[in-house]
């Protein structure tokens, strides 16, 4: 406890010093965390990729102000080293706002550091809805696993689901998802036949899927994580006939363009809910796709982590010129709650309430599109208020 303290105390000090002289700086640092390296590697080049094209249309700069990034590699699910690199950032190298986290464990980690130093950490993704909880410096431009689940199940109840399985990864993502999916289908009248938990880093998902089709469920519910997983279980359901079986697979993350590939025509039909997708045929949307490929090359397509970069970025600025450059976390937070703007997702806001966006969910079905898989948008969802914070009002506000 006493090492806690002395380490909050030069903490407090060194930025209390900063903020003394930031008003006179030209030179705004800010600290970007993600996954540079390893099997979740694609998060970290994808952050990467939005942060850069935002730094190249603002030629860095906001104002008179120019933005530093410092990258730092999270290394993967590694919460201690994590925390580590967020105190670095803030104190030695005294940062003014963080951005990125990949998983919920290396978030959660950050909390402490942001709320002790008043540093805001503009979230890209973590899945879990109570996050945000645990710091009043956080705000989250990514999504939660509740705000695509919900949409999802209200989608697949009115197309006649009464009975569905529910598959989801082993973690705190994964419950939620379970939590989600489980509530509302129940609300719509629907019958969950059965629930299944896989464990991180699964490769063989054949007694997983068997127990599906032992329940004989109309429709299966997944979450997983991006990449092999996701891969691997999709192209298994295919391969092992469920839907032969008239099971049908609704799922949120499982088929990124980026794991298409892998994946092949066994994706296709499946449906998803998810807050983007590169075919979105907004203004807005065809023009930062046009600049994405200008940028990475013809082949490449913006995700939903380069899009949630790029939009931390605009959240940042925003801070920036609410605090006149200055080191003021306060002034900073309360300058973008309520604050919106059109991305290429659609048009978004802040909640006030609880410093999560606000934004569409499209109902996404696997097509091929100009020689290519890819997710097209067939019905949204408009302005999704995040639904746990929502549901779960006597929680939020412990």
């Amino acid at each position: 406890m006493m090492k806690r303290h002395l380490w909050l105390a030069v903490a407090l000090a060194s930025v209390c010093q900063f903020t003394a002289v930031s008003a006179h700086a030209e030179e705004i640092k800010v600290g970007m965390l993600g996954l540079f390296s390893g099997s979740a590697s694609w998060w970290g080049t994808e952050y990467r990729r939005g942060v850069n094209l935002w730094l190249e249309q603002h030629k860095s700069k906001v104002g008179d102000d120019t933005l530093v990034i410092l990258e730092r590699d999270e290394g993967g699910v590694n919460p201690q080293r994590t925390r580590q690199l967020a105190q670095e950032l803030v104190v030695r190298d005294q940062v003014q706002y963080l951005f990125g986290g990949s998983f919920t464990p290396n978030v959660l980690a950050m909390a402490d550091v942001a709320t002790q130093t008043k540093t805001p950490l503009v979230i890209g993704n973590s899945g879990t809805s109570s996050v945000t909880l645990k710091s009043p410096y956080f705000v989250r431009t990514g999504f939660t696993q509740w705000a695509v689940s919900v949409p999802l199940v209200e989608y697949a109840a009115s197309k006649g689901v009464k009975n569905a399985a529910i598959v989801v990864a082993d973690f705190a993502p994964g419950y939620d998802a379970i939590d989600a999916y489980s509530e509302t289908f129940k609300k719509a009248g629907g019958k969950i036949a059965t629930e299944v938990k896989v464990p991180l880093g699964t490769t063989d998902f054949s007694s997983y899927l068997q127990r599906v089709r032992d329940a004989k469920p109309d429709a299966l519910f997944l979450f997983m994580p991006v990449g092999p997983m996701s891969a691997g279980f999709v192209k298994a359901f295919k391969e092992r006939e469920l839907d032969k079986a008239g099971i049908q697979l609704f799922a949120t993350t499982e088929t990124m363009e980026s794991d298409l590939p892998a994946i092949g025509d066994s994706a296709i039909g499946t449906i998803t809910a998810l807050h983007y997708s590169p075919y979105l045929t907004s203004p807005e949307n065809t023009s930062f796709v046009k600049a994405y490929k200008a940028k990475y090359g013809p082949g490449a397509l913006p995700s939903i982590a380069s899009v949630s970069a790029y939009d931390s970025m605009t959240v940042i600025a925003q801070m920036i010129k609410a605090t006149k450059g200055k080191k003021d976390g306060d002034k900073a937070i309360a300058a973008v709650k309520g604050f919106a703007w059109t991305s290429a997702r659609g048009p978004v806001s802040i909640d006030p309430k609880t410093r999560e966006i606000v934004q569409n969910v499209y109902i996404r079905r696997v097509e091929n599109i100009d020689g290519k898989l890819g997710n097209k948008p067939i019905e949204t969802f408009k302005s999704v208020v995040e639904p746990w914070h929502v549901s779960h009002p006597q929680v939020a506000a412990k």
